[in-house]
């Protein structure tokens, strides 16, 4: 879901979550506006085939979780764990409900997936702060994104309570606040300029991956949108939640 959050242009002498917002703009513009995500959005996704999204997505929560545990006490990057974000138990029950407790036999790990995955993993050892990007981006917008979730999921599948954990995060009492609190310690973490400028350009490459992974989904499931009804969409998700 989009970020609600004014963008600017990068600059050095802003704070890191500024120069994400600002410098993966585009990007991020591009990677909502994806035939699978319209369809998605309009509550038009069959559910097998939300179902195959939900599964592979285990595959990259999980890579984004274990690095999140495993720099918990890094000295740069250790205030930035956040357990009351993480989604796994969340996906286990959804994919139990939607497609039994073997679900993890039929999911695919496919290569566009595995990318995403390994991409995020590699970054515990060569460049800590770049997880944050990822973690940045598959967490934050769902948070303040809960009602519109649910209400895609009630929709689209009929789900009331069972099928929709992946959509709530009930360890957040107040998402708009977390939200400010999450780009305090953002913003708190020691970078230089460099470095930040390297955080921006991994949330960048965390966008495309992004796109690469709900792309492959659409060529897998046969699923289209056009622009105009993109374009459509967009405005009319802005108008019903401002």
């Amino acid at each position: 879901m989009p970020h609600h959050e004014e963008t600017a242009q990068p600059s050095a002498d802003q704070p890191l979550s500024k120069l994400m917002f600002g410098g993966s703009a585009v990007i991020h513009r591009k990677a909502e506006r994806r035939p699978f995500m319209v369809v998605f959005f309009k509550a038009q996704l069959p559910k097998d085939s939300y179902a195959e999204y939900l599964g592979r997505l285990s595959f990259i929560y999980e890579a984004i979780e274990d690095v999140d545990e495993a720099l918990k006490d890094n000295p740069v990057v250790g205030r930035m764990y956040s357990p009351e974000l993480h989604r796994r138990q969340a996906i286990e029950a959804d994919m139990t409900f939607l497609d039994g407790a073997d679900w993890r036999e039929r999911v695919s790990l496919t290569p566009v997936t595995k990318a995403y995955a390994d991409r995020i993993r590699s970054l515990e050892d060569t460049f800590p702060p770049g997880y944050v990007a990822h973690q940045w981006l598959r967490y934050l917008g769902n948070v303040l994104a809960q009602p519109v979730l649910q209400k895609i999921m009630k929709r689209a599948y009929g789900f009331e309570d069972q099928g929709t954990a992946f959509a709530r995060y009930d360890k957040i009492t107040d998402p708009r606040a977390y939200l400010g609190e999450y780009h305090a310690r953002m913003n708190s973490m020691p970078l230089d300029d460099e470095a930040k400028q390297k955080v921006v350009d991994e949330a960048n490459r965390a966008w495309q991956h992004q796109i690469d992974f709900t792309d492959e989904l659409a060529a897998d499931f046969g699923i289209t949108a056009t622009e105009e009804e993109a374009e459509q969409l967009m405005a009319e998700l802005a108008a019903e939640h401002p």
